[in-house]
């Protein structure tokens, strides 16, 4: 599903069944469609390192102090590097079954993992919605929503080697 059109703001300079070109005002941006960005390769990465960076992501500190995992509406930035880039399930209720199986998604009620939370993100952050988390850092400075989804998404992927 697209969620992000050419408008006023953004116009398709190019595009294919796998993503588009999009320039904004002060940016040019790449956006996606679910499938892995072109030239990009999925990395192959087992369960056992997925739940260890996760588990790490959960208690990890920002310069403030401040958790980097602060809601669980940010587990949809933990679905999305995973599925663009891990070759974890793109499909959000086998997702959420996988991290049930990986006994991630339980944190403190605050931060658990949800399907209703998970769906809802991308409609509250159109600009993510179908980019490439590796182009997130364009839209942190939108508001502490996209700041939010950037922050972990940023930590998982330096933590699983991708660049960015």
């Amino acid at each position: 599903m697209n969620y992000y059109e050419a408008g006023a703001n953004c116009q398709v300079f190019t595009g294919n069944n796998t993503g588009c070109v999009f320039a904004m005002p002060g940016s040019t941006v790449n956006q996606y469609t679910g499938a892995t960005p072109e030239g990009a390769t999925p990395l192959t990465v087992n369960d056992k390192v997925i739940k260890a960076v996760i588990l790490e992501l959960l208690g990890a500190r920002d310069g403030k102090d401040e958790l980097v995992f602060k809601n669980k509406k940010q587990w949809w930035a933990v679905f999305r590097v995973l599925s663009t880039f891990c070759h974890y399930p793109y499909k959000m209720t086998v997702f959420e079954t996988k991290m049930k199986e990986l006994e991630v998604d339980k944190v403190d009620g605050k931060r658990d993992l949800s399907y209703d939370s998970l769906s809802a993100a991308p409609k509250e952050l159109p600009l993510m919605a179908t980019c490439s988390p590796s182009s997130w850092n364009v839209f942190k400075d939108i508001n502490e929503n996209y700041l939010q989804q950037y922050a972990v998404a940023e930590f998982l992927m330096l933590k699983l080697g991708i660049k960015s």
